[in-house]
C-alpha cells in the first residue's frame, strides 16, 4: 500500500519532472516547476514524516508524460492502468482510444 521510493529513484531519479505547487493560485492553475524526481522524492518523504505538511506547500508531480520519456525502453502502450475509480473518466477514455500520447488522470503524490 506504500510507495516503492527506492525502485522509484533506482529507475527515475535524475528524471525532470513537472510539480505543480497546489498552495498557489496564478491566474486560475497553480505554478509548475522542473525539478529533479529524487528532489521530488525527497520533499514527499519529508512531507509524509512531519504529519502532511511542508513549508514548501503542497506539490504535486503533475503532467509527467513517462510513456514519452524514454526512461523505459519499449515502453508498451499499458505502462500503467487507471484506478477503477478514475476509469470512467470521459477525458481518460478519450485518450485511451487516441493511442497517441500516455495523458492520464494518474495520481503521484503525497496523501493527505
Amino acid at each position: 500500500g506504500k510507495p516503492n521510493f527506492e525502485h522509484l529513484l533506482q529507475k527515475f531519479g535524475e528524471a525532470v519532472v513537472p510539480v505543480a505547487n497546489c498552495d498557489i493560485k496564478e491566474y486560475n492553475s497553480n505554478p509548475k516547476e522542473q525539478l529533479p524526481f529524487k528532489e521530488y522524492v525527497e520533499y514527499w518523504r519529508e512531507y509524509i514524516r512531519n504529519g502532511y505538511r511542508s513549508s514548501r506547500g503542497c506539490l504535486y508531480l503533475k503532467d509527467w508524460h513517462l510513456s514519452r520519456s524514454g526512461l523505459i525502453p519499449n515502453t508498451p502502450a499499458d505502462v500503467y492502468t487507471t484506478p477503477v475509480y478514475f476509469s470512467s473518466d470521459w477525458l481518460n477514455e478519450y485518450w485511451d482510444a487516441m493511442a497517441v500520447d500516455d495523458f492520464r488522470f494518474v495520481y503521484m503524490g503525497p496523501k493527505g
